[in-house]
């Protein structure tokens, strides 16, 4: 004998509401190393062996709901270790790339309360921002200066909170919350060092 029809509907709604609900992915998995062949950041960072750990830490400064939900969607390329790179087809079409300069990354030994290593951590943050809300470009999208701005500050609205509230999740006294003034300042010496590899 089959289920009354009032059990039938109820189950099929339960059933929808199920399968509707975000698959939480399991931290292990989650935050496994990129070292890791298959790991989300194994698939996920493309900046060579020097730099890859250092990305992998900035990109756990996000909310995990964030890191969860664009795992799949987010690609890194860095330059520190290449000349040149010509990104596949199938990673344009299938996820959200970031490139990233020399410049930023830290040096050997820098660790997280060191400024060059914040100030990196904020860029990493601010290009996630940029991705996960689809911004558009100034140059291909033809946006007005006044609509550059406001992705611009949008992006760097989110990088501060996702950091600022990593930073307080730690509790750590030595690792103060960055604020904008300090992010000023390195974005002054980024632009000092482009200028200098330039002019030689």
């Amino acid at each position: 004998m089959g289920k009354p029809a009032g059990v039938v509907a109820a189950l099929k709604l339960v059933s929808t509401r199920v399968m509707l609900q975000p698959r939480v992915t399991d931290d292990k998995q989650l935050y496994a190393s990129w070292r890791i062949p298959g790991s989300y950041f194994n698939r996920m960072l493309d900046c060579g062996d020097r730099y890859n750990p250092s990305v992998q830490i900035a990109l756990e400064y996000l909310p995990r709901e964030i890191l969860d939900e664009h795992k799949d969607r987010l690609a890194f390329v860095g330059m520190g270790q290449r000349d040149g790179c010509r990104l596949s087809r199938a990673l344009c079409e299938t996820r959200e790339i970031v490139v990233l300069a020399e410049r930023v990354f830290p040096r050997a030994g820098a660790d997280e309360g060191q400024p060059e290593f914040r100030y990196f951590v904020y860029v990493v943050l601010h290009e996630v921002a940029h991705a996960i809300k689809r911004h558009r470009s100034p140059l291909y999208d033809s946006l007005t200066p006044q609509q550059n701005a406001d992705q611009e500050a949008e992006a760097d609205d989110l990088a501060f909170k996702w950091f600022n509230e990593h930073i307080e999740a730690l509790a750590n006294a030595s690792l103060p919350q960055l604020s904008r003034q300090e992010i000023e300042v390195a974005k002054a010496r980024s632009r000092e060092c482009m200028e200098d590899r330039y002019n030689g």
